[in-house]
């Protein structure tokens, strides 16, 4: 290691204590890297591919991945090899363009730093994510996260259009929407950066009606390489960035990223909709996204339940959930509140024909109530001891296309059942997005199989619904191995073919996305309830 050392300025830890504090994340894997890395600035990102290359090329089993906050629950940046910790030096957060609504920030930045920095200027970074006060600007444009206020303004690939990454070849580069005569002058470049607009470009061109039929046509989606996305729907221009969006740096690092911003709400409105039989769901959620909310969120009884017992202040505002199977919320943005109302008011007038009761939120202690208890839902379980259990998120990234709500909810608590489990679940129910939260005792023996067997039976009843195994928390550890079942051999080829395009030695964080295997996820599995 000391060689490594000598080559960057940044930092290098080979402690017991570093590595084993960087063995877990979110996800419920433990993972212990060769040592953690802080590179200082882009040039020492790029002497340490340079570095990885060299010793690779020399037989070792070497690679880096990167790590920001920490929050991914799919293990998607855990590794055996190193760890690079952007947070730590790649932190710089620009000026706001207010004229262009976009903010310039570092690969390291944390949410909460760039959000600071556009409220001043009345604006925000759209996605919106739950964990937001703790997860890093990196990890989201790794995981294509994105959060409560999707419905409206879409995943980070929709509020991310520029990136400057360093690829394998240790230089950075800069990528953005380019023009098709850009991207002709790109192909005729004799460097890398032209083999790949070359080679990206004829791989879609060949294979359009594959990718065009086997890309999850659901609202959302995390899974696999976003190869349908980089052209626009009138192929007027090409982004080659929203390749890098989910793909967890397994193509490159990202180093820079220019975020689209939107302006703050003027006047927020609320409805709360308990749902007492599944087969509501459906016709109620289509109903309010009529009307364009910002917010469309769930939760079901046993959140509520935690609720009581851990935030019992915020229950108690939000009581109308108590003894319902679940509540939808749905928050109405305006520029003024007669707008936020009216657009409400209409809403609930066409709840209310279905036979629904709605409750109107005027109150935003009571409104932010409800949204904390939604926010928290599985904190609550993560967070807090639960006898003999764990609460383990595996089964938290799936969506179903809106029409099989209801009977795809009633499926997966009959699956649930057969395990006598305690769980939790909520979700971005507006873009059909469940998360489910189980508590297992992981020092049982054969906990890991179960595991792995529930992971397999919910992933196939999406599939059988039409919708997408990975939507927010993208593939990692947990959801890799299952991809090729969910994409097809030919399209998971395709998939491997841009991958060693981009990274043909295979340095950049292996074994996510593609190469991933059901007993090396089963192993790394955590062994404890702690």
């Amino acid at each position: 290691m000391d060689d490594l050392k000598k080559v960057i300025r940044g930092d290098v830890d080979v402690s017991t204590a570093a590595r084993r504090a960087y063995s877990h994340d979110a996800s419920i894997f433990e993972v212990t890297p060769t040592a953690i890395i802080y590179p200082k600035n882009t040039t020492d990102l790029k002497k340490l591919v340079h570095y990885i290359t060299d010793r690779k090329l020399e037989g070792a089993d070497v690679s880096i991945a990167p790590r920001n906050g920490g929050t991914c629950m799919s293990g998607g940046s855990l590794t055996e090899g190193y760890m690079v910790d952007m947070s730590r030096y790649f932190n710089h957060v620009g000026a706001v363009d207010v004229a262009g609504k976009k903010l310039w920030v570092q690969g390291g930045v944390m949410h909460i730093d760039a959000e600071k920095r556009a409220y001043q200027s009345g604006l925000f970074f759209a996605p919106y994510t739950s964990s937001r006060d703790i997860c890093g600007i990196g990890g989201m444009i790794g995981n294509n996260a994105s959060g409560e206020k999707s419905v409206k303004y879409g995943p980070t690939s929709a509020n991310v259009d520029n990136l400057k990454v360093v690829l394998s070849d240790g230089e950075e580069y800069d990528f953005g929407p380019l023009t098709a005569r850009e991207v002709e002058h790109k192909k005729q470049l004799p460097t890398f950066e032209g083999k790949l607009y070359r080679e990206v470009t004829k791989l879609i061109d060949d294979n359009w009606n594959l990718i065009d039929q086997k890309h999850p046509h659901t609202i959302k989606n995390a899974s696999g390489y976003a190869l349908w996305e980089l052209w626009d729907k009138q192929q007027s221009h090409f982004n080659m960035a929203r390749l890098f969006v989910g793909a967890q740096g397994t193509l490159g690092f990202v180093t820079e990223a220019e975020l689209k911003l939107v302006p703050l709400p003027k006047a927020s409105r609320m409805l709360v909709v308990p749902i007492t039989e599944l087969s509501e769901l459906t016709d109620v959620v289509k109903t309010i996204m009529k009307f364009h909310p910002v917010t469309c969120e769930t939760f079901d009884h046993h959140t509520y339940e935690l609720a009581e017992k851990y935030h019992p202040e915020d229950a108690e505002r939000a009581h109308l959930a108590r003894g319902k199977h679940m509540v939808v919320l749905a928050v109405f943005d305006g520029d003024s509140q007669e707008a936020s109302d009216r657009v409400t008011f209409e809403a609930k007038q066409a709840v209310e024909k279905l036979g629904r009761e709605v409750l109107w939120v005027d109150d935003q202690q009571v409104l932010e109530s409800f949204l904390l208890i939604r926010r928290k839902s599985f904190r609550m379980l993560l967070e807090h001891p639960h006898d003999d259990m764990r609460a383990m998120a595996f089964l938290e990234d799936t969506i179903v296309p809106l029409e099989h709500y209801g009977q795809f909810l009633a499926s997966l608590e009959a699956i649930l059942s057969e395990y006598d489990l305690i769980y939790t679940y909520a979700g971005h129910i507006g873009d059909g997005s469940i998360r489910l939260v189980p508590l297992i005792n992981m020092e049982k023996e054969g906990s890991a199989e179960l595991v792995m067997e529930l992971e397999t039976k919910v992933n196939d009843l999406v599939m059988a619904f039409g919708g997408s195994i990975s939507v927010d928390h993208n593939d990692g550890l947990i959801r890799t191995p299952y991809l090729e079942q969910f994409f097809g051999p030919e399209m998971y080829t395709l998939f491997a073919e841009i991958k060693n395009l981009f990274d043909p030695l295979g340095i950049f964080n292996p074994g996510k996305k593609l190469g991933g295997s059901f007993e090396y996820t089963k192993d790394h599995i955590v062994k404890t309830n702690k």
